[in-house]
């Protein structure tokens, strides 16, 4: 009975289940046996931790009702700079301990540098009143700029080969690494949305920034912090993609903006602020993933024919966003206005 009322009063959750369910079904009645093969989930659970990390961070933005569009080249910057920093310090194999302190040295810079473009982006937007759309794609181009101009539009691979085994390895003997770093990220996001004052504040400022002025939070303080705070696990996640890549690069995860606003809105997160539930993350990273890993088992088909799956998704979901309201869906028709 319980678990009935929890769908009941969480319908958008149940449609999300649902959404999981077919999207098995329909890769279990036409390739059951590649869809259901080991291989085929260990490499959706090596896939997706570094843009689901990646999604974690821009959430915050959300929330607050900003969206942040140069994550992924901030993030890129960030770790082209903490690679040649990791170049100039390697003189042949090191030892573990040097090449964990490395290493150490390496996330440093990329959450210091990531720091930085949260507080640019969350100044122009907050002080300057610049909309968070054509500031950060701003900011982006900034980035990506700087990134080519650095590296000549070349891939720099001076990296720990501890690094790399690490990326690929397994925690406990079976949780691979990027998969346990996206479970930990997770967890501290969800208890700072449900036990911190900052997790209140969030909802409270998405949801009407002006009744927030009003109540005595400093808006401008927030929308900066929580820019900060999206940037830097932005780049805990453009690290896990150097450890996967083997490299860092300029247009890397190029095209994971538009996928990981596509899972926000999917998880019922939108840019309006104020809205949507942390756990709703998990059924849609597992349902685009499912669908970019499955759309591979077809001859003839390939990502871009995935793409055209994800826009069909998003209208759907977009048109049940009109009708939803604390995750409760209602077709009632508004009254006619009196002429």
């Amino acid at each position: 009975m319980k678990i009935k009322e929890y769908f009941k009063k969480n319908q958008y959750t149940a449609i999300l289940l649902v959404l999981v369910v077919l999207v098995m079904l329909f890769f279990t009645i036409t390739k059951a046996g590649t869809f259901w093969k080991i291989g085929t989930w260990r490499g959706i659970v090596m896939q997706f931790p570094e843009y689901g990390v990646m999604a974690v961070g821009t959430m915050f933005c959300f929330l607050i009702g900003c969206i942040d569009m140069s994550f992924v080249m901030l993030g890129n910057f960030a770790t082209v700079l903490a690679v040649m920093y990791m170049g100039t310090k390697m003189d042949g194999e090191l030892s573990n301990g040097a090449a964990a302190f490395l290493i150490f040295q390496a996330f440093l810079i990329v959450a210091v540098v990531c720091a930085i473009g949260g507080v640019i982006n969350g100044l122009l937007i907050s002080k300057l009143g610049i909309p968070p759309v054509i500031a950060t794609i701003a900011m982006q181009m900034v980035w990506m700029g700087i990134s080519i101009g650095i590296t000549k539009g070349k891939s720099l691979s001076t990296i720990p080969s501890q690094y790399i085994e690490v990326g690929h390895s397994n925690i406990l003997g079976f949780i691979p690494f990027p998969m346990f770093v996206f479970i930990l990220v997770f967890i501290l996001a969800a208890l700072i949305l449900r036990f911190t004052a900052y997790g209140k504040k969030l909802y409270m400022c998405g949801t009407n920034i002006k009744a927030a002025r009003f109540s005595a939070i400093n808006t401008d303080k927030m929308i900066i912090g929580t820019f900060v705070l999206a940037d830097v696990i932005c780049g805990i996640g453009s690290m896990l993609m150097v450890s996967t890549l083997n490299c860092a690069k300029a247009d890397n995860g190029e095209s994971y903006v538009m996928k990981i606003i596509l899972i926000l809105v999917l998880a019922g997160i939108l840019p309006d602020g104020g809205i949507g539930k942390i756990g709703n993350m998990i059924f849609s990273i597992l349902i685009i993933q499912m669908i970019t890993s499955g759309v591979n088992m077809f001859q003839g088909l390939n990502t871009y024919h995935a793409s055209m799956v994800y826009g069909g998704i998003l209208v759907l979901v977009l048109v049940l966003s009109t009708r939803m309201g604390n995750g409760v869906l209602s077709f009632k028709k508004g009254k006619k206005k009196s002429a």
